[in-house]
């Protein structure tokens, strides 16, 4: 079911880029993560965040972005040897702003995700109480994104992605996003990487 749902994404935005309306990309680039109500408070979680991606050409600096990739976050609590890991396919939806004649890219958005695999570690022993309480969706992830064009189709890109509702069924330590009633655990995390793009 992913390959067929890449599949047909990496086919329109192919098709749409032939007619000139669209461009297309590829990206990987490395993540960062951590998990804000874990009791640790450190971007020591790596992983890989890999897609594809798309924006409509409106004629002006404005466009719309959609992604499909597939991300993987979590975080390590090093005094306890604890190691969560989540795993995610994402469908970021967001507004570029295009400048320096098209090389630089501006964008915000939502980047929801659904769970792929779970995983939380004590040392060696899988904690499956831990790992079951993972919600299986990841609804409502905030993103901020960079994009440097240096070459006609190469580009460096940034990203800061911050969860705004609990991604854990647990109630976290205390941490909260905007209400105080919006307790848990969320998913913080910066990218680094590379884009190819068509």
């Amino acid at each position: 079911m992913k390959r067929t749902i890449l599949l047909v994404f990496m086919a329109l935005s192919l098709g749409a880029t032939a007619q000139g309306r669209f461009d297309a990309s590829l990206f990987a680039g490395l993540n960062m993560g951590q998990i804000d109500g874990d009791g640790a408070g450190r971007y020591n979680h790596p992983g890989i965040r890999a897609g594809v991606g798309t924006s409509l050409d409106l004629g002006n600096s404005w466009r719309p972005i959609l992604e499909l990739a597939y991300a993987q976050k979590g975080s390590y609590i090093g005094q306890y040897d604890r190691r969560l890991s989540a795993d995610y396919v994402e469908l970021a939806l967001m507004l570029g702003y295009y400048c320096l004649n098209d090389r630089l890219r501006l964008a915000a958005g939502w980047a929801p995700g659904v769970l792929v695999r779970a995983k939380v570690t004590n040392g060696d022993e899988l904690d499956r109480l831990s790992t079951d309480n993972f919600r299986r969706l990841d609804a409502l992830p905030v993103c901020l994104d960079l994009r440097y064009r240096f070459t006609d189709h190469l580009c460096l890109e940034g990203r800061w992605q911050n969860s705004m509702l609990p991604v854990t069924k647990e109630a976290g330590s205390g941490t909260y996003r905007v209400f105080r009633s919006n307790k848990g655990a969320f998913h913080r995390l910066v990218t680094f990487g590379l884009a190819w793009q068509f």
